[in-house]
């Protein structure tokens, strides 16, 4: 916490800030709450409406003193201090319940009356915490997005992309599928076809030369997304995906990564496969957390059809509220062998284990994609039948 509580010397001396700028800064606090409590060190739960902890504003130790509600009614972020109502004196605004943290950080604040920090200090907290000037955040010129993000139900269900509403059926024209570099890796056609995975060969498109992963919104009916991974292996020399009979790149770098999503697209705030896992994870009261695509589809090939990707090593708070929603009371983990997954793993058991019972099989092969299926029923069929269903 010392590298945030330590001032820029490049940070403005003050911050003439109005209300609307103000509430820019709320939205994004708000936006990564567990982010800002994880910083803290802050043990918390969370629910469809609010984060609760000890109050740790007043040093507290009764665990539903403190409520904060990322989607409030009047703004995002207010919050209450149940107990001992801090709120009233650092104002109930997310940039009040830093102010308060800090003050008892730094100064051991208690009660009214004690020493506090100043609103300057506070702000120059949050600057360094959003890496971002303060002094040039817009304003909201309207509450459209405070509307959107109050329904937590329509997070992962806007069917925008690029102002268009693309179906499958245009995704499937625009792409060869099945992929033949997924089949050469062992899925089956009839996998690859599900999924619409296909190999786009149009130049100039963003994703040429790219196996395309369609991403759909949980009813199926637009794709909100989508990410390619490059049909090129890793180039010893210079570190990229490109094709080794021809000179490695020296410009466009990013046109060589091993996976690239659509502009636009927030993977941190979609679970891949949710389209068809809901009704799946409602049943069963079971989500399994997988972290790429191919994951998704070993798994679909055995018949088990309840997991989720996340797109990487780390779950998003917009991910937390989508399975938050979803009607699981189980969690599966089965992120990679590695040290990334072992992270990914340790932040998930912290995030979810306080509302969730989570279980974490262990795997002998670097990742579910790689498994036969022998191995699949064996390390994870029979786990679940004998930990969870048993």
């Amino acid at each position: 916490m010392d590298s945030l509580l330590t001032m820029n010397n490049k940070t403005k001396q003050s911050h003439s800030l109005d209300q609307e700028q103000l509430k820019n800064i709320s939205d994004q606090l708000s936006d990564r709450i567990d982010e800002l409590l994880d910083y803290f060190d802050i043990e918390y739960r969370q629910t469809d409406k609010m984060f609760i902890s000890a109050c740790p504003v007043h040093g507290g130790d009764n665990t539903t003193a403190l409520n904060i509600y990322p989607y409030g009614e009047v703004y995002r972020g207010n919050w209450k201090c149940r107990s001992h109502q801090c709120e009233k004196i650092f104002m109930p605004s997310i940039i009040g319940f830093i102010r308060g943290i800090l003050s008892h950080r730094k100064h051991n604040w208690q009660q009214d009356g004690d020493k506090l920090i100043s609103f300057k200090e506070a702000l120059k907290f949050i600057e360094n915490f959003l890496k971002l000037d303060l002094t040039k955040i817009p304003k909201i010129k309207n509450n459209e997005k405070q509307k959107f993000v109050k329904n937590i139900k329509t997070i992962n269900n806007k069917p925008l992309f690029n102002n268009q509403f693309i179906t499958r059926k245009t995704i499937r024209n625009s792409l060869q599928i099945p992929a033949k570099y997924y089949l050469n890796r062992g899925y089956s056609e009839n996998i690859l076809d599900k999924y619409d995975v296909g190999f786009c060969n149009s130049y100039g498109k963003p994703m040429y030369q790219r196996v395309v992963v369609p991403i759909y919104d949980v009813d199926y009916k637009y794709m909100i997304g989508c990410t390619g991974r490059s049909i090129f292996e890793k180039c010893d020399n210079c570190g990229y995906f490109h094709d080794q009979s021809k000179k490695c790149p020296d410009k466009y770098l990013f046109s060589y990564s091993k996976w690239r999503h659509n502009k636009g697209f927030k993977a941190e705030e979609t679970l891949y496969n949710l389209w068809f896992a809901k009704d799946h994870i409602k049943n069963t009261k079971t989500v399994i957390i997988v972290e790429s695509p191919g994951n998704v589809w070993r798994l679909e090939e055995n018949s088990i059809h309840n997991s989720v990707a996340i797109f990487g090593s780390s779950i998003g708070q917009k991910q937390k509220f989508l399975l938050d929603m979803s009607g699981a009371m189980n969690i599966v983990i089965l992120t990679d062998n590695d040290a990334a997954g072992a992270s990914a793993k340790k932040q998930i058991i912290k995030k979810f284990s306080q509302t969730y019972r989570i279980f974490c099989p262990e795997i002998t092969k670097n990742d579910v994609g790689d498994m036969t299926p022998e191995e699949i029923q064996t390390q994870i069929k029979n786990y679940i039948k004998e930990n969870i269903y048993d």
